[in-house]
């Protein structure tokens, strides 16, 4: 079942009311969508993941030889 429908988690008063509302969207976000849909989209989140990391291994590799050859 894919849902179109945008759900947003009640804000809280403290990190506890945050926690205890974080747990209520969790549980009703299990309940109303596909283990399918769920996959796919832990898929997407992880793989930028990855990808973010490459980026930053390039990034941070070119900084140090930029660094070493001003030295």
């Amino acid at each position: 079942m894919k849902s179109n429908k945008r759900v947003f988690m009640k804000p809280g008063k403290t990190n506890d009311e945050d926690r205890i509302n974080f747990i209520k969207f969790w549980v009703d976000y299990i309940k109303t969508h596909s283990d399918k849909e769920w996959s796919r989209q832990q898929n997407i989140l992880i793989d930028s993941q990855i990808i973010g990391a490459k980026e930053f291994a390039k990034w941070n590799l070119k900084r140090l030889k930029s660094e070493r050859n001003i030295d």
